[in-house]
């Protein structure tokens, strides 16, 4: 889980990775030993639960957060309404949010598609790099199919 965290679901999946290449497995696993001794010693333990397949339930639409480069503005991915992703800016000094875009994953989808054909129109396409940065992570953690707020 930490591998997938760090870098999405990537090939080769760990159960391949594991019998291929067992020396290169072992930092990843000194990691893992580490985090759960951390957890366990505030009284956290990892037990599982139910069907491995089954992915939880997200508590928050917020699945990235960062400070911006030179800025004093955070940057939030979020689910939206509907089939809406947000692009948001939010002022650190008086927590004010700008939705700085919105869209829905079959556009950043079909975006990406212009500019990997070499479209002129993905150049008009105002935040595309952000859009296509935002589909990345959306990707990465999984979350294409969250359900939105309630």
């Amino acid at each position: 889980m930490m591998r997938r965290e760090r870098m999405g679901l990537i090939r080769p999946l760990w159960q391949d990775w594991t019998r291929f290449a067992d020396d290169e497995c072992e930092h990843v696993r000194r990691r893992a030993d580490h985090l759960i001794r951390l957890l366990e010693g505030e009284g956290v333990r990892l037990v599982r639960a139910g069907d491995p397949d089954h992915s939880p339930a997200p508590t928050s639409p917020v699945i990235y957060q960062y400070g911006m480069v030179d800025r004093q503005v955070t940057r939030v991915v979020r689910k939206g309404r509907e089939d809406l992703w947000e692009v948001v800016a939010v002022d650190d000094a008086s927590g004010k949010e700008t939705v700085e875009q919105s869209f829905t994953v079959e556009q950043a989808i079909l975006n990406g598609g212009l500019v990997l054909t070499g479209h002129p129109d993905a150049r008009t396409i105002p935040g595309l790099g952000t859009q296509l940065a935002a589909l990345n992570e959306i990707y990465r953690l999984n979350a294409a199919t969250m359900e939105p707020p309630q």
